[in-house]
């Protein structure tokens, strides 16, 4: 009876270990196999005496064996049990993509071995990489369009100065063969001034797509973007009040640029609100405080505020309250660029007036 109890077990232990969809395998001290379920058989399109008995670099492959799987094996034969993921390109086998785990087996208090566990997971990678891909798609198509929107921003701000600049000019070349130089002092003061506010526009611009990193000054930062949306703020004439310490700073290793974009993104959303409202007084309001080692600022506008559902709603993809071409990306990836590159995070606050983003992030960011 205990010796059909002991054959039985075996038998039914032998075909679990057979049914399963996982990669099982069984490797010795000296990286020899000695033994494999049916599944692993069939994932490597080799005969089972083609592998059992043979060693590891033999069956895989040198390139395989040395770069992925060795240093793993040897950790697991010196008691550490192992687990890693990778892309595996086997000889005889398509490619995949497999969650590896190793675990050590002991005789006594002596390892003997390693049994491995393959598990195939090539779909979900797959899957993973392509949302990864479409996300980083999306990001850069945001990136392109709000380029866009500066480059018009600066195109209409610097259209009026321009034009008021060359005409000053013209008066002063007039005057000079007129000889009438009382004014050209005062229209050269003032053609100065034009110069100064465009190359600072310039300069905003320059920062609104930089690549350097490290400490940013907050009022700074909002202050450039405030220039740069000046132009439409004037236009729905909206007032921009900045209350902020010159003494905030974050320390990043992430790009200053993309903090000018987050404020960029919730300072529009703020100005196409207060658009939509009868309100006469219009005003956003920006200011922050620090708090231990993070830094939170506030972009609050005085419109007539969102519904419930959508603000349970606007930060999803696709999601947009604009009347009409908006295509709702703005602030989902602002959201996403301030939780996965800053650190942070964005609240919505709702209340009688209008609207409030609460935005925070910690004072280092990695």
């Amino acid at each position: 009876m205990n010796q059909f109890i002991e054959y039985t077990s075996k038998t039914h232990l032998f075909n679990l270990v057979d049914q399963t969809d996982n990669r099982l395998s069984f490797v010795d001290i000296h990286y020899i196999y000695r033994a494999v379920n049916k599944i692993y058989v069939k994932a490597l399109n080799r005969a089972y005496s083609e592998i059992v008995g043979h060693h590891v670099e033999e069956v895989l492959g040198k390139e395989v064996f040395y770069n992925v799987i060795k240093p793993y094996l040897d950790r697991a034969l010196a008691g550490e049990e192992v687990s890693y993921e990778s892309w595996f390109t086997f000889a005889h086998a398509k490619r995949v993509y497999l969650l590896v785990r190793y675990h050590p087996v002991y005789d006594e208090d002596n390892i003997i071995g390693v049994v491995v566990t393959g598990t195939d997971i090539t779909e979900r990678k797959k899957l993973e990489d392509e949302k990864a891909l479409q996300d980083k798609l999306f990001l850069q198509q945001a990136r392109m369009a709000q380029i866009g929107e500066m480059v018009a921003f600066v195109a209409h701000q610097w259209r009026r100065p321009l034009h008021t600049l060359s005409t000053y000019l013209l008066r002063m070349r007039r005057r000079l063969v007129e000889q009438s130089c009382e004014c050209i002092d005062d229209e050269l003061g003032r053609s100065e001034e034009i110069l100064e506010h465009l190359s600072h526009s310039l300069e905003s611009l320059y920062h609104f797509h930089s690549d350097k990193a490290g400490v940013v000054n907050v009022k700074i930062s909002v202050e450039e973007v405030k220039r740069l949306l000046e132009p439409h703020l004037n236009t729905a004439n909206i007032t921009l009040e900045i209350d902020l310490s010159g003494e905030m700073t974050i320390d990043t290793k992430v790009p200053s640029s993309r903090l000018l974009h987050l404020y960029s993104v919730f300072i529009e959303n703020a100005i196409e609100a207060l658009e939509k409202s009868d309100r006469i007084d219009k005003k956003i309001t920006l200011s922050g405080w620090e708090d231990g080692e993070a830094v939170s600022v506030d972009i609050h506008d005085n419109g007539d505020g969102m519904t419930h559902e959508q603000a349970r709603m606007i930060f999803e993809a696709g999601i947009s309250t604009k009347r009409n071409d908006g295509h709702g990306y703005g602030l989902y990836f602002a959201r996403k660029i301030l939780s996965e590159q800053f650190g942070g995070s964005v609240k919505l606050i709702q209340n009688e007036a209008g609207a409030c983003f609460r935005l925070n992030f910690p004072k280092n960011i990695e």
